[in-house]
């Protein structure tokens, strides 16, 4: 049983969707689909996903299953422009293989450490920007 956590809310030209509960592959999953989901019924292209509140993490396996294969073919998921994922510091050398993966499989995601640095990437429109 999930004990996902999950808060979408909507700011000025950005959805944040805010994640707590434990980090599975099945947890990331649900909340990626949701969130897709909430982020095309309101018109936004661009989220911050800050799961700084989630315990626990992905092995290699995991972490490349979810971020290679499974996000990248969920419906709807190339409709976001670009993806803010904000994160713990002590935990930005994990989740930096994830960022890796996604961008290889052709995600706009990036992650971040510190909140305004993650919104200003997020909102900036320069053409062909993905690492910031």
């Amino acid at each position: 049983m999930s004990d996902l956590s999950l808060e979408i809310v909507e700011r000025d030209g950005y959805a944040v969707a805010v994640l707590g509960g434990t980090r599975s592959p099945e947890t990331l999953l649900a909340a990626a689909a949701e969130t897709v989901a909430r982020c095309a019924s309101s018109g936004r292209d661009r989220v911050l996903i800050d799961i700084r509140a989630m315990r626990g993490g992905l092995d290699t396996l995991e972490t490349f299953d979810v971020a290679g294969r499974q996000i990248p073919a969920q419906a709807g998921v190339r409709s976001i422009v670009r993806a803010a994922v904000l994160d713990r510091p002590d935990n930005l050398a994990r989740i930096g293989f994830f960022e890796t993966v996604a961008v290889n499989r052709g995600l706009n995601l990036r992650v971040f450490a510190n909140e305004a640095r993650a919104i200003g990437w997020l909102l900036s429109n320069r053409e062909g920007d993905t690492r910031g």
